[in-house]
């Protein structure tokens, strides 16, 4: 079960998918311990992660600039102990891997995803 236990959990979101985040975002907050602030690329996000530290990142794997996998080995060079969740529609065994591999510590995949779904994936890492 979820608690909050008074605290607020900040979120970085990265997808360049406005659609997607502006229908999951709200059934995440809907659960009053969760901030979200998207990124529609890994870019913003590098950049915000300089003077802010998420306790947890979401990100998708397909973006323009820079990837998914490269994102994450790039904040994997400055801090391995955030909690990075890959959320995307790349399902197949090897992008699993290669998410993996890049330093994910998890990987949700959007087909049939809900807020609650996300809220399940991500608590082990925040708890």
């Amino acid at each position: 079960m979820e608690t909050c236990q008074h605290k607020r959990y900040k979120i970085f979101w990265v997808d360049d998918d406005p659609f997607f985040l502006n229908w999951i975002t709200p059934q995440v907050t809907a659960f009053a311990c969760f901030t979200i602030q998207t990124f529609d690329n890994a870019r913003g996000a590098l950049e915000q992660l300089k003077s802010t530290h998420p306790d947890i990142i979401l990100t998708n794997l397909v973006m323009p600039y820079m990837c998914g996998l490269e994102m994450i080995a790039t904040i994997r060079c400055e801090d391995t102990d955030i909690p990075i969740v890959v959320v995307s529609n790349r399902f197949q065994k090897s992008d699993r891997q290669a998410a993996l591999e890049a330093g994910a510590n998890s990987f949700l995949c959007k087909a049939g995803i809900n807020g609650l779904a996300i809220r399940a994936g991500i608590w082990p890492y925040l708890a």
